[in-house]
């Protein structure tokens, strides 16, 4: 079972990439398949000026809806330094935070979580 949604595009600012590719990095013998996602999405990402408006950035509030759930999500993309019990944080190192990373608006991406096949869909962020 793969995906088969597309890859959505995703636009991320150098600060973003540059700090987060070194905590992929960092984790590749803990979290291999964080890392490896990360990593993935990262190298196919568009990279812009960290002044430049991008998709999705870390410390950003973004609201999405996982699968086909009418729940809409609200969270706060945060780096595992940042308090995690904190309401609403989705730390980049999670599946949903690896996902959220670079996207736009009314985009979908696809992973597989223990053979089932999930999507997310990001419907606003950046306030």
């Amino acid at each position: 079972m793969f995906p088969s949604l597309p890859l959505p595009e995703i636009l991320v600012n150098s600060d973003d990439y540059n700090r987060v590719m070194l905590l992929a990095e960092k984790v590749s013998m803990t979290m291999p398949y964080v890392s490896a996602y990360l990593e993935r999405e990262l190298n196919r990402a568009e990279v812009c000026d960290p002044w430049n408006p991008a998709g999705v950035s870390m410390g950003q509030r973004v609201m999405f809806r996982l699968d086909e759930e009418p729940l809409t999500r609200i969270g706060r993309l945060i780096y595992p330094n940042r308090a995690f019990g904190e309401k609403g944080s989705v730390p980049i190192l999670g599946p949903v935070g690896a996902a959220l990373i670079g996207m736009h608006r009314n985009s979908s991406i696809e992973w597989l979580d223990d053979g089932r096949t999930r999507t997310l869909t990001v419907l606003d962020y950046g306030w």
